[in-house]
């Protein structure tokens, strides 16, 4: 059974009201001091070593990424208790770029070391915590968070579409992960926070391909028997075989499960991972493949994961667009809480409540293209009644311009 002893409480730091400004360094210092209060509350985490300090540090022009002066207080508070061994991190990314796979190769991962310095995730920075690259092991920090390029995990959950889980090297290391994410819009994932931050930003470059339906199988021709097993076992219908004929791929409704490997009495099939050609292929199952994902990959350590949510400079895109962009609605806050499916609901809601006003209606087709195309809250309904995850949370709102806390309805 998996330990997945959620607290029952998400905290909204709402800013809403107020002049906050994120660049303003009392308000970060207001915000990390009641960060710190809250994290005093959650009893339910197990805190271990060592701490990662889950990130997404931005592309070079992204103006409107997370700040890392909001991410002081889970620092401060893991010194607190003693520990030492604490690092910022994140993976490689499949596209290109200065955070890319190819860009970054094992053994020369400067490009990335350099943005993440330049953006302040670095000892240089105001966290003064070195930033570690989860699936380049030569970014290990001696004696500190040690791991190698990634691990593989055997799911033996009947209920998850996937049997095996690629996690990065030091996502799978971490004894504690504290998860700071910014909330944005996503062409793909439609949502980018809690759960996307981990899935995506936990997966090595195979998971990732995995869950973006480009990891497929190959069949040797010489191997095959012909015996249709693996087409009758496929969830998706995605391999078809019938009399002398070889069996034969539809890539677009393969989701990379690997089950027909896993049945092939004869080996014939191999799982290959690819480049991303086609950033389109499964979008609209995109949401759902990330949260089967992200329940292979936290199997056994839900009691050691804390989110924080970052909700302001809320974009159309997300950070990993290397361009300017510009807001789309005010400021709203922070969440806190042990729960990413959650906390992400919670997000969209509030995000919603936004979208809602004529403002943002007015000056932006976002709204249009969030509600048509997104799934809504459906693949948290999928992880609710497929993993028996409880979603039903309760939020205590306090209000950053007046200091006044209360219980707020839910959005599950």
């Amino acid at each position: 059974m998996e330990r997945r002893a959620f607290s029952q409480t998400v905290w909204f730091l709402d800013v809403r009201e107020s002049d906050f400004s994120p660049e303003d360094t009392g308000w970060q210092t207001k915000i990390n001091r009641k960060m710190k209060e809250i994290f005093d509350r959650i009893t339910t985490l197990h805190w271990e070593e060592p701490v990662l300090i889950k990130c997404h540090i931005g592309e070079p022009r992204c103006s409107t990424r997370m700040l890392p002066e909001y991410c002081l207080s889970s620092v401060e508070h893991a010194r607190n208790k003693g520990f030492h061994r604490i690092c910022c991190g994140d993976s490689t990314v499949v596209y290109s770029g200065e955070r890319g796979r190819r860009e970054n190769p094992i053994g020369s991962p400067g490009k990335y070391l350099n943005l993440a310095r330049s953006h302040g995730w670095t000892e240089e920075g105001p966290l003064a915590t070195p930033f570690v690259i989860l699936d380049r092991p030569d970014t290990s920090v001696r004696g500190v968070f040690e791991f190698g390029e990634e691990e593989v995990q055997l799911r033996t959950d009947p209920f998850n579409r996937f049997k095996e889980v690629f996690a990065a090297g030091g996502f799978h290391s971490a004894g504690t992960i504290i998860n700071h994410v910014h909330l944005t819009l996503h062409d793909l994932a439609h949502t980018a926070c809690a759960v996307k931050g981990l899935a995506m930003g936990g997966a090595s470059s195979r998971g990732k391909l995995m869950m973006h339906q480009h990891y497929t199988p190959l069949v040797d021709s010489e191997e095959c028997i012909l015996c249709g097993v693996c087409a009758e076992h496929c969830p998706e219908e995605a391999l078809k075989q019938s009399g002398e004929n070889m069996p034969r791929l539809d890539e677009s409704d393969c989701i990379g499960c690997g089950e027909c490997v896993a049945v092939c009495s004869t080996g014939a099939l191999v799982m290959t991972s690819q480049e991303i050609y086609d950033w389109d292929r499964g979008r609209i199952t995109l949401p759902f493949r990330m949260a089967d994902y992200l329940v292979g990959l936290m199997e056994n350590r839900w009691d050691r994961l804390l989110n924080v949510v970052h909700m302001y400079n809320v974009t159309r895109r997300c950070d990993c667009v290397d361009e300017p962009q510009e807001p789309m609605m005010d400021h709203m806050g922070f969440l806190i809480g042990t729960n990413p499916f959650v906390v992400d609901i919670m997000a969209r809601n509030l995000m919603r409540d936004e979208f809602q006003k004529p403002a943002v209606q007015r000056d932006s087709l976002d709204a249009t293209f969030f509600f048509e195309n997104d799934p809504g809250i459906a693949p948290y309904d999928h992880v609710k009644e497929t993993f028996h995850i409880p979603m039903d949370v309760k939020c205590i709102r306090i209000d950053m311009a007046s200091r006044s806390s209360s219980k707020t309805p839910c959005y599950t």
